[in-house]
């Protein structure tokens, strides 16, 4: 599916080299960043006009990042915020992603996983703003998984345990729980029964 370039992408970071490196990477596959240093600076110049998704990092000096978010969805709930995270503040993270986030990426990043979460964003925003009614498909929430985490889903419907779906999948038994907090977010799940009951009552 192809990238949605008409929006740009904000990144707020006080990392002057990892604004550089985001702008870099987004320009790479044809799209427009706009940098903010701080959070205090993106509050006071910020305009929603053709934003796609923003990139927030968390810690930042005398205004946080989950502090810039809570105001952003004051103002616009439908911007899709993807938190970029050092490993520490993957649990802050995780909790505000419960309160409307879109994702979080570790640092450092992985460019692959960079552009796959970037790109749903865009194309969730996208289906936001050419959406005809102010109601939301029930499945909303299942085009914005990624590719990987479609498959944990499908996993923890068919009854697997964590440690199941990391040998399964090659991967760490933190990594899938990871994923599985990213998915219960977007769906809004308060439990896992309450996310298996959500995919099966859709089938």
């Amino acid at each position: 599916m192809a990238l949605p370039t008409n929006q740009s992408v904000c990144i707020v970071d006080d990392d002057v080299q990892v604004r550089r490196f985001l702008v870099e990477v987004l320009a790479s596959i044809g799209l427009a960043a706009e940098e903010y240093p701080s959070g205090e600076d993106f509050m006071r110049r910020w305009r929603a006009g053709n934003t796609g998704c923003v990139l927030l990092d968390i810690r930042m000096p005398r205004v946080t990042g989950p502090e810039v978010h809570d105001w952003l969805r004051q103002r616009n709930p439908e911007v899709p915020v993807i938190f970029l995270s050092g490993y520490a503040d993957v649990p802050t993270a995780v909790r505000a992603m419960r309160l409307g986030a879109f994702d979080f990426l570790e640092k450092p990043f992985n460019v692959q996983q960079l552009l796959e979460r970037v790109n749903a964003a865009l194309q969730l925003a996208d289906e936001r703003r050419n959406a005809t009614t102010g109601l939301a498909s029930e499945d909303d929430w299942r085009q914005a998984l990624t590719p990987r985490e479609l498959e944990i889903l499908g996993a923890i419907v068919d009854g697997k345990r964590n440690k199941v779906i990391a040998a399964d999948l090659g991967i760490s038994e933190r990594t899938v729980e990871t994923h599985r907090a990213h998915i219960m977010a977007k769906a809004g799940a308060g439990s896992v029964i309450e996310l298996v009951g959500m995919v099966i009552g859709r089938k």
